[in-house]
């Protein structure tokens, strides 16, 4: 570690490093522009955002100048620009991410994650003295945290380490709704889940027909939940738990054969493999769930229905879905923000502008005013690396 805290030691080190892989990547001949930026992004890149959340702070004016210097040779190993030109035109030109850019998202994610960290890890505990304003010894994330301080960090979800143990069954999902062969004493019962995005609101709705045994008569029931806010919960979110609050609501069957049936295809391989993701907690409710129905001889089926197959009970339960995000809704209860949504909000606030500066580039844009844009992969990804430059 530098004694000082001036973390010039560190940045010269991975620059170094940075430049050695740029230049491992312009040595290459012939590769395309689509090859080449994907090498840049999977080769370059990391080498030089190892570690950046403890220096990115210090990394302005001279001491960005070699990290600059990475970002060119890269530009000019994918469309040819001239090591002259603009860091800033050349990421343009080459359409990759400026270095200040990458940091950022990396610094962000950290400091979410850290926020979902359960209340034992001493990390999760050393949050409030990070966000503490001081003017000397002040921690390297305190920019990130005060880019951050209008988002309720301190509401986000727990993420465990794992969401089943090892040795612990999983639930197996199909991708097609076929009807299960399999014979249960008892009735049998279809559960279609569907959620809902929309004015600022985030809900699911369920439709349940149940066939009791004996041949009785077909009972038919649906109902929605508004969960939350957009800003706090997603459609992947509100689809696990549909799933969950469902479940919860069947475990006094005995002896049924019950299908549930959903469109949302992320949800199902979610319940099949869960992992140490966002909505975990649900994830964690339906199996308790579904070992408890299996104890009582019920027999749970997953089953994942494409968007494009008219089903009726997935049809109600959409509608019942679009009733629980109408603009008078109110949500029902209290639901822990969820990380993936809360992240991509925080990404965006702490973002970087992608714009070049006003002083920089001022023939680069009387040639193309759209700078920086996507148009710029148009452009040169159909091009040999000859006529890339010619371009460049």
């Amino acid at each position: 570690m530098d004694t000082r805290l001036k973390y010039k030691e560190h940045i010269a080190r991975v620059a170094s490093k940075g430049l050695e892989a740029a230049m491992e990547l312009r040595r290459l001949r012939g590769l395309t522009s689509v090859t080449a930026r994907q090498l840049f992004t999977s080769t370059v890149a990391p080498v030089v955002d190892y570690a950046s959340t403890v220096w990115m702070h210090a990394c302005k004016d001279k001491a960005s100048g070699p990290i600059n210097r990475v970002q060119r040779v890269g530009a000019q190993a994918i469309v040819g620009t001239f090591l002259t030109v603009a860091t800033s035109v050349a990421e343009a030109e080459a359409h990759i991410a400026a270095a200040q850019h990458r940091f950022w998202r990396r610094a962000v994610k950290m400091w979410t994650d850290i926020h979902t960290l359960p209340e034992t890890n001493p990390l999760r505990r050393s949050t409030a003295c990070i966000k503490k304003f001081r003017r000397y010894h002040r921690s390297p994330l305190y920019q990130v945290a005060d880019a951050l301080k209008n988002i309720e960090m301190e509401t986000l979800e727990t993420i465990n380490p794992f969401t089943l143990a090892p040795w612990e069954t999983r639930m197996q999902t199909g991708v097609e709704a076929r009807p299960d062969s399999r014979t249960v004493p008892g009735g049998s019962m279809q559960v279609a889940v569907s959620s809902s995005a929309r004015n600022g609101l985030v809900g699911f709705g369920v439709a349940i027909e149940k066939q009791p045994p004996r041949y009785r008569k077909l009972k038919l029931k649906s109902f929605f939940v508004t969960l939350g806010a957009r800003s706090e919960q997603n459609p992947f979110s509100a689809e696990l738990a549909a799933m969950a609050h469902t479940l919860n609501m069947l475990v006094g069957l005995e002896g049924y054969r019950i299908t549930l049936l959903t469109s949302n295809k992320a949800a199902a391989l979610t319940i099949r493999n869960p992992r140490q993701q966002s909505g975990q907690e649900f994830v964690c409710q339906t199996y308790k769930l579904i070992k408890r129905l299996q104890r009582k001889g019920n027999h749970i089926n997953i089953r994942w229905v494409p968007t494009s197959k008219d089903n009726k009970l997935l049809g109600l339960a959409k509608a019942q879905a679009r009733t629980a995000t109408q603009k008078d809704a109110v949500p029902q209860g209290s639901v822990p923000r969820m990380k993936s949504t809360t992240l991509n909000i925080a990404r965006s606030q702490a973002a970087t502008s992608n714009d070049l500066p006003e002083n920089v580039g001022r023939h680069v844009k009387r040639i193309d005013a759209a700078l920086p844009g996507k148009h710029t992969r148009q452009l040169y990804d159909r091009l040999s690396w000859k006529e890339a430059s010619v371009l460049a």
